[in-house]
């Protein structure tokens, strides 16, 4: 009988402790980490910096001059930028309603 402190891991199906936060036997994480978004408010070209800026809690400002900065010196910097605008989603809107009800009669 299974331990009702017990849940199983959704990609090996092993029993495992129901506070884990990480599977003991395949080590995958069970919860989702911090994904990282672009903005669609405050953003420039792509919302990457205020995405970031809002996600490590810093200033968008210096940011934006380190990636300037990089640019400059290296080049570099604009090769992850531009990978980061396209793997980073938007971030989706937070007052969306869950269930959208359908219009009332005219």
């Amino acid at each position: 009988m299974p331990d009702p402190a017990a849940k199983r891991c959704p990609y090996c199906a092993e029993e495992i402790r129901a506070e884990a936060v990480k599977c003991r036997y395949c080590g995958s994480l069970l919860e989702p980490g911090r994904t990282w978004f672009r903005s669609r408010e405050g953003k420039m070209i792509a919302g990457v910096c205020a995405g970031l800026a809002e996600q490590f809690a810093i200033s968008v400002t210096i940011l934006r001059l380190a990636f300037v900065l990089g640019t400059l010196v290296s080049g570099f910097a604009l090769i992850i930028y531009l990978v980061l605008w396209v793997v980073m989603p938007y971030r989706p809107p937070r007052d969306v309603p869950a269930v959208r009800s359908a219009p009332p009669p005219p």
